[in-house]
């Protein structure tokens, strides 16, 4: 009976220590996710580089399909200008090593030469990587009027 109590203490510390460590992730990621959003509207492209996946996939609310380094070139050429990224019904979800965000943001802009002005709902994934979170994937949907 002893033992058994045992186990049940320690497996519900493990549970809680589970949340709390989720709870830190998710807290961690909506940070990120802020910082991204900054890093957007002042063209801190160093910001961009460090926190997205070599191998990123971006689907643009447009429909376009591209890449890290196209997405950075974007930015660096300025054929992709946010002069405001205002995010809110920011959720995190972490399953282990991976984090899926969802979220609706505000912006103003372009994106890739075209005009990204209004709201769009995105999902993001987050993969840990090397130590970091690294967004590997993002999809952009404009939100209906």
């Amino acid at each position: 009976m002893m033992q058994y109590r045992r186990l049940l203490i320690a497996a519900l510390l493990v549970i809680a220590a589970s949340s709390v460590f989720a709870q830190d992730v998710q807290e961690q990621i909506k940070k990120l996710e802020m910082e991204r959003a900054a890093a957007i509207v002042k063209g801190d492209i160093a910001t961009l580089e460090k926190y997205t996946a070599d191998d990123y996939v971006l689907i643009n609310m447009n429909g376009r399909t591209t890449g890290k380094a196209e997405m950075i070139e974007g930015f660096k050429s300025g054929s992709s200008k946010l002069t405001s990224d205002e995010l809110s019904d920011v959720k995190v979800r972490v399953y282990g090593n991976t984090a899926v965000v969802t979220a609706k943001a505000d912006v103003k802009g372009t994106l890739g030469g075209a005009d990204a002005t209004g709201t769009i709902l995105y999902t993001r994934v987050y993969v840990k990587k090397d130590g970091r979170w690294q967004s590997v994937s993002m999809q952009q949907t404009r939100a209906a009027n």
